[in-house]
């Protein structure tokens, strides 16, 4: 059996009489006559209908119409009966020509008669179903969440509408306190640290306040939540819309006071609104802002370059330095110091208040800002601690050698050639002993010797003149120089 559009093939053998008909919906819902629709079918119009009503629901409930309704071709085999010319040796009679013609002589030929046989016919019909991401549900699909939507339902395959006051993949995270809605989508509209319905929007005021926004302190008299008690204060005084506590008259009984500090107006019922330690006068709350602060409530710093009271007085700060919108007290820039930053870091020192010590060799002075090496001609490196000339030459292209004594030298000046002599040696070229009564490096330091003793040019050591000796503690001393 098969069916294409509503029409349905059956192939039949019934009783072992072999039959093929084309049946439409209406057909079987109505008596046939036995050849009305070939061999066998009257029989089978009840089967048919069973068959017909016993397919698949999926092929017949989908709602072609639904947009989340996909369909494609599928191929199928379908057991036809067809008919053919079958052959059959035919057996007929002649008139004999070759004996007496009364006799008859028989004979053979081919013929064909109709027959039938079973065959397989593959057939196409279109196949209703689901489109990906949705599941079949009655006569539609509906969308599938692989999260299951915990406050909100599926619209859209893994996309969950969440019920206001939800939010998330899966609708699970409740709104933050400054949101509410659907999907958590609008921002709450409340004041003075209300807090509002997750899911209608609505504010629910802070004690001392009122309004569709919280956005109005209680009305003179109330005080508290939604502004239901009333205030208990005497002598015409107002209580504070939150506490209510009794904020009395200004000048008290004999009008002989001020309003409490931090508190103005006619019944020192407003509160002073200026910051960072300003005072308000009693009456009409004007701020007084202390120095280093402006502003109609003192929220404002001086500007740069200003500070003191009303920021009227100019920085004394210089290159770059910074100054303390308060007291006017100077924060130098890296690699200056001083009173006003007017100076740099000493030599050898850089960085931030000069606390970095230079690390550069070679008489070389560092940039007090960085701590970076300006070496002197003739080195280079990070710390001025190379030669630019090879050891033994100088000069601006290092083509002249040292004629220091090479075995009496410490180094040789890559530009100049100037000799730096070891310990013991003195003279341009370092060829020479250290004059008498000094020794050491550079023969800088004076022999400690008595009655006339020279000394050692190299390790300070005494060398007494003929009826002289060293004592004990001489060479101790002389030991501890050299």
């Amino acid at each position: 059996m098969s069916h294409i559009g509503n029409h349905v093939s059956l192939a039949v053998t019934l009783g072992g009489v072999e039959g093929c008909c084309q049946l439409s919906l209406t057909d079987l819902l109505q008596p046939q006559e036995e050849g009305d629709m070939g061999p066998g079918c009257g029989t089978l119009v009840a089967l048919g209908l069973l068959a017909v009503l016993g397919f698949p629901s999926g092929m017949w409930s989908l709602n072609p119409d639904d947009p989340n309704v996909c369909s494609h071709w599928e191929s199928y085999a379908v057991t036809v009966q067809e008919s053919y010319a079958h052959p059959f040796d035919q057996i007929y009679y002649t008139r004999c020509t070759d004996i007496l013609n009364w006799f008859k002589c028989t004979r053979h030929r081919i013929s064909y008669k109709t027959a039938y046989r079973r065959g397989v016919r593959t057939m196409y019909r279109r196949r209703s179903q689901c489109c990906p991401g949705y599941i079949e549900n009655g006569d539609l699909c509906v969308p599938l969440c692989s999260e299951e939507c915990a406050h909100g339902r599926c619209v859209s395959p893994d996309t969950c509408q969440c019920e206001p006051g939800w939010a998330g993949l899966d609708c699970s995270s409740g709104c933050q306190s400054n949101h509410w809605g659907a999907h958590c989508s609008n921002r709450c509209q409340c004041q003075n640290a209300a807090r509002c319905n997750p899911i209608t929007g609505a504010c629910v005021c802070t004690d001392g306040y009122q309004g569709w926004r919280c956005e109005e302190p209680c009305e003179p008299g109330h005080y508290g939540k939604a502004c239901q008690l009333p205030c208990h204060c005497l002598n015409g005084a107002t209580c504070h819309h939150q506490t209510g506590e009794c904020i009395c008259a200004p000048t008290g009984v004999y009008c002989g006071e001020r309003c409490p500090t931090g508190s103005h107006g006619t019944q020192c019922e407003q509160r002073c609104p200026c910051q960072n330690g300003g005072t308000c006068h009693h009456v009409t709350g004007e701020c007084a802002c202390p120095p280093g602060w402006m502003g109609s409530v003192c929220a404002q710093p001086c500007p740069f370059g200003k500070f003191g009271i009303n920021c009227t007085q100019e920085c004394p700060c210089r290159n770059s330095g910074l100054c303390d919108h308060i007291s006017g007290q100077c924060q130098c820039a890296v690699g200056y110091t001083g009173e006003r930053c007017q100076e740099e870091c000493p030599v050898g020192t850089y960085g931030p208040q000069c606390a970095e010590k230079c690390d550069c060799q070679n008489g070389a002075t560092c940039y007090h800002v960085n701590g970076a090496c300006v070496c002197d001609t003739g080195f280079k490196g990070p710390n001025c601690q190379d030669r630019f000339c090879p050891n033994g030459l100088y000069g601006l292209i290092c083509d002249k050698y040292c004629p220091c004594n090479a075995s009496n030298t410490l180094s040789c000046h890559p530009l100049s050639g100037e000799c730096t002599c070891t310990a013991g040696w003195a003279g341009l070229y370092c060829n020479e002993t250290c004059p008498s009564g000094y020794h050491g490096e550079g023969c800088n330091e004076p022999c400690d010797c008595a009655n006339g003793a020279d000394c050692d040019s190299f390790t300070g050591a005494c060398i007494c003149a003929p009826g002289f000796m060293v004592s004990l503690t001489t060479v101790a001393r002389v030991n501890r120089v050299g």
